[in-house]
């Protein structure tokens, strides 16, 4: 028999909120503002992004470190890399989120239930303004800001971070979230996974043979009466 579940843990990017303007959008107003060509993508912005953690102080330092990076790399000088970050930077506000349809409700049910915690990839400065956009600040016993008070997921070391704070074992904690670095994380730190699926183009949620999640969510919705309940 499962054991029963003490507390929930949970992402916050795609999981409880998105921006309203996305990184692409975003990319692209400051590679015209700079007066270039894209020379990088979203997509390999993301990928790399948190080798730069460990030798930046902000996100704003690791966006310029980053970018100037990609210049050199495109053949442009890397003082042009520096100065489309600028420009992102200054078009980003972290409060200009939106939650994922029933994000709130979803907590709101949780916490009369379980102590609650989130596990996030992302530096405390942009966070933070997120759930206090969301009002969902105060319904959180720890924030674990992973890539910067620890390893970034998909290590098991800020949920392991999480746990500790909770004081939950993990087989009786469940992580919730919609990217397969909180899957693999998670169940390597012992605990059980609620995917949540995106799009119905998601077939996987990590692409790693023998791990799936424990459960799979449709809708954050889903979570206002749990499914291991």
């Amino acid at each position: 028999m499962p054991t029963q579940v003490a507390a929930v843990t949970l992402d916050i990017d795609r999981t409880l909120c998105e921006y309203r303007r996305s990184t692409a959008d975003l990319l692209g107003e400051a590679f015209a503002e700079v007066g270039v060509d894209p020379f990088f993508t979203a997509e390999e912005y993301r990928s790399r992004m948190f080798r730069y953690v460990p030798r930046t102080d902000t996100k704003a330092e690791l966006r310029e470190a980053c970018f100037a990076d990609l210049a050199a790399e495109r053949g442009h000088d890397r003082a042009v890399g520096r100065r489309v970050a600028a420009v992102h930077t200054t078009l980003r506000d972290h409060r200009d989120v939106e939650p994922v349809p029933g994000a709130r409700e979803a907590v709101a049910a949780l916490a009369e239930r379980y102590p609650l915690a989130v596990v996030t990839n992302g530096a405390p400065e942009i966070q933070a303004p997120k759930l206090d956009e969301l009002g969902l600040a105060d319904r959180f016993e720890t924030v674990v800001h992973a890539g910067y008070d620890t390893l970034a997921k998909p290590d098991p070391a800020p949920f392991l971070d999480a746990l500790d704070a909770l004081g939950t074992a993990a087989p009786a904690t469940v992580h919730v979230g919609d990217g397969r670095d909180d899957v693999l994380g998670a169940d390597a730190a012992g605990m059980r996974t609620a995917w949540l699926r995106r799009s119905e183009a998601a077939l996987d949620a990590t692409g790693r043979p023998g791990t799936r999640p424990h459960f799979e969510l449709g809708s954050m919705r889903e979570l206002v009466d749990p499914p291991w309940e």
